[in-house]
């Protein structure tokens, strides 16, 4: 299989037995890494995300993969939205329809026996060698998240469209499964300031980048202080100056490691406060209660929090454990296979990301990454020609998504199965959207034109890539 252009090859080989339980997964990946690479850490992580993640949610007792990393002359590798995930999973979900579609066994059915269970958490997943890091899915019941996005899209329903043709276009369904991993080192800190008024500044290692951070922040230092919202006057975010150290957002991991550092953050504010103001008011430290703008002692006795303006304390946050958010998608399209086109009616994304803090927030997380994705499933692409020349180097040739191409985008947050490795119980969930997109797009397709046999092993779906796969109906 082939996909988009940083995938040079991949040849994927599933072992399973004749009632479809996933035996054995075997992999070779060839990453094309471009030239001047920023620096080994990004040119490496497509490689290794593609094969560390190809399983992704499923239970696979045995697994090697091998990647490998080709430096050429085409446009440097660095991170994106979903490193290697994206590929993997279209990888393993295309794949995973073509063995139920030969076993003659129901392509959900397939994957809800292979989906690792509830009982089976947290569970281990293959060592990347030669560092020897192991890990673990750390919580979930991906059951539960199939089964939710089957309810929404209204599988049980729709099924019967499967390759039919109604006015003049091909119908198709397909569901898959997904693992976002992320959120784990190096520390991250945090820093709480009172203010001359006696409101609270909040000074972060983690930065805005459009996830709407500053405000999930605000509400983790509220909720930790125990005070209203409004008392938080300022998120600060973005310096060295702020924090004495901290590493920023990537990998989405801005909530977990930042709002985790915020939590013990807010202990030490507390701590500190507590023990200056029983020293002002004569009594234990273990007396005194915090209110909205004042601190209380023994008798009725408090001073204002702006008597403390100038009290500032830092709190960090280390883990080496990923999270593992998790989730299911389900796409219906319509193709009409005269001109290519690909219509996307309908697009469900259930994605459990432990405790959520703003499900508005994660719902447009998901959204916007699930959008990327398509972006990689239908539009975006770098195209050269024999000598190595960009052909793609504008926007007006490099296809970009855009508000009116997906109309038709449903996401659904739950918080069903906290993280066990963070104060919090969250996981990073920014990725997730994107994740599982190539693969959903490509079986729907795949399915809506079943009757044309087409060998589907490439990305993007382009009008003229459907088009030709129409041309072999016998």
């Amino acid at each position: 299989m082939m996909l988009r252009e940083e995938v040079v090859e991949d040849e994927v080989e599933l072992a399973f037995d004749k009632t479809g339980h996933i035996l054995a997964l075997n992999a070779d990946i060839w990453v094309d890494v471009g030239a001047y690479s920023t620096y080994l850490w990004s040119a490496g992580m497509e490689p290794l995300q593609t094969g560390g993640l190809m399983p992704g949610p499923y239970k696979v007792p045995a697994m090697r993969y091998c990647t490998r990393g080709v430096a050429t002359n085409k446009t440097p590798v660095g991170t994106y939205r979903g490193p290697g995930r994206f590929e993997a999973d279209f990888f393993r979900e295309r794949l995973l329809d073509l063995v139920a579609q030969d076993l003659g066994i129901d392509r959900v059915e397939f994957r809800r026996k292979n989906l690792i269970s509830l009982s089976e958490m947290p569970y281990p997943i293959a060592t990347i060698t030669p560092y020897e890091h192991k890990d673990e899915y750390d919580s979930g019941d991906y059951q539960q998240t199939l089964d939710r996005c089957l309810k929404e899209i209204r599988w049980a329903e729709k099924a019967k469209l499967q390759g039919q043709l109604i006015d003049g276009r091909y119908h198709g369904l397909a569901v898959g499964c997904f693992i976002e991993g992320g959120a784990a080192g190096p520390k991250e800190t945090a820093r709480l300031e009172i203010n001359d008024d006696g409101s609270i500044s909040v000074y972060m290692g983690s930065s805005a980048v459009g996830q709407g951070v500053e405000t999930v922040f605000a509400q983790i230092a509220a909720d930790a202080l125990e005070i209203p919202m409004d008392r938080i006057r300022w998120v600060y975010h973005g310096s060295t100056a702020y924090v004495s150290d901290g590493y920023g957002a990537y990998h989405s991991r801005s909530i977990v490691m930042g709002g985790s550092a915020l939590l013990d953050a807010a202990n030490n504010f507390k701590a500190a406060l507590f023990e200056e103001a029983a020293k002002r008011l004569g009594c234990a430290a273990s007396d005194i209660a915090l209110g909205e703008d004042k601190v209380s002692g023994p008798g009725g006795t408090s001073l204002p929090l702006s008597d403390f303006a100038g009290l500032t304390k830092e709190g960090t946050f280390l883990n080496k454990k990923h999270t593992y958010s998790y989730g299911a998608q389900a796409a219906h399209v319509a193709v009409d296979a005269k001109i290519g086109h690909v219509e996307l009616i309908d697009y469900v994304v259930v994605q459990d990301a432990g405790r959520i803090i703003n499900p508005l927030t994660l719902r447009g997380q998901v959204i916007g990454s699930l959008v990327q994705g398509l972006g990689g499933a239908f539009l975006e692409h770098l195209v050269y020609d024999e000598q190595g020349q960009l052909l793609t180097g504008s926007l007006a040739d490099y296809l970009l998504p855009t508000a009116s191409d997906f109309p038709n985008l449903r996401a659904f947050v739950m918080d069903e199965h906290p993280s066990p490795i963070n104060p919090l119980g969250a996981k990073g969930a920014g990725e997730g959207g994107m994740v599982g997109a190539g693969g959903v797009i490509a079986n729907a397709v795949a399915n809506a034109l079943q009757s044309f046999k087409p060998d589907l092993r490439e990305l993007p779906l382009t009008p003229a890539r459907v088009w030709a796969m129409t041309r072999n109906k016998s």
